[in-house]
């Protein structure tokens, strides 16, 4: 069975499956950088997240062939990591203590909500003990993060609605 292509609005044949690897790495990247990560080496995981979606090859293919290294920002350790994504949807580097313990994986909720990057899930974790949506909304209700930069109104309104506790 061939692996699921489609078009992009740019005209483009792009595989399904180097979305779904692609997801994983940039998900890594904001992990690492809410669980202490220097930002200035977990930045790379987004460039590479594009490099993998944009990829004109399937990257299962790629991985087969033992050309993952073909991919820009792919090589030694990471391309391990790599590897690790695509055979089995995740990778150890996740549970890196490194930086401390490693956060609980709830905390990618926060960063799955529209406008809310690695660095305010960063500073909701290690600041408030945020690691969830759950543990989110109930802050707001209890109006504990109503002096925290990027959490105006609109923000406030945008979680609320997510998490239906308004």
């Amino acid at each position: 069975m061939a692996a699921a292509t489609y078009v992009d609005e740019k005209g483009r044949t792009r595989w399904k499956r180097n979305d779904e690897v692609a997801a994983v790495v940039k998900q890594l990247g904001e992990y690492l950088i809410i669980g202490g990560y220097p930002e200035e080496h977990a930045k790379r995981y987004a460039q590479l997240a594009h490099a993998i979606s944009r990829w004109p090859e399937c990257i299962d293919e790629l991985a087969d062939a033992g050309k993952l290294d073909s991919i820009r920002g792919v090589g030694g350790v990471i391309t391990g990591y790599l590897t690790e994504i695509v055979q089995t949807g995740t990778t150890d580097k996740f549970n890196d203590d490194q930086y401390g313990p490693p956060p609980p994986r709830t905390v990618l909720e926060l960063t799955a909500i529209d406008r809310l990057g690695p660095k305010t899930a960063r500073t909701l974790y290690q600041d408030h003990g945020i690691d969830s949506l759950q543990a989110l909304c109930a802050s707001l209700k209890s109006g504990q993060l109503a002096s925290v930069k990027g959490f105006g109104p609109k923000m406030q309104a945008t979680v609320l609605a997510l998490c239906d506790c308004s």
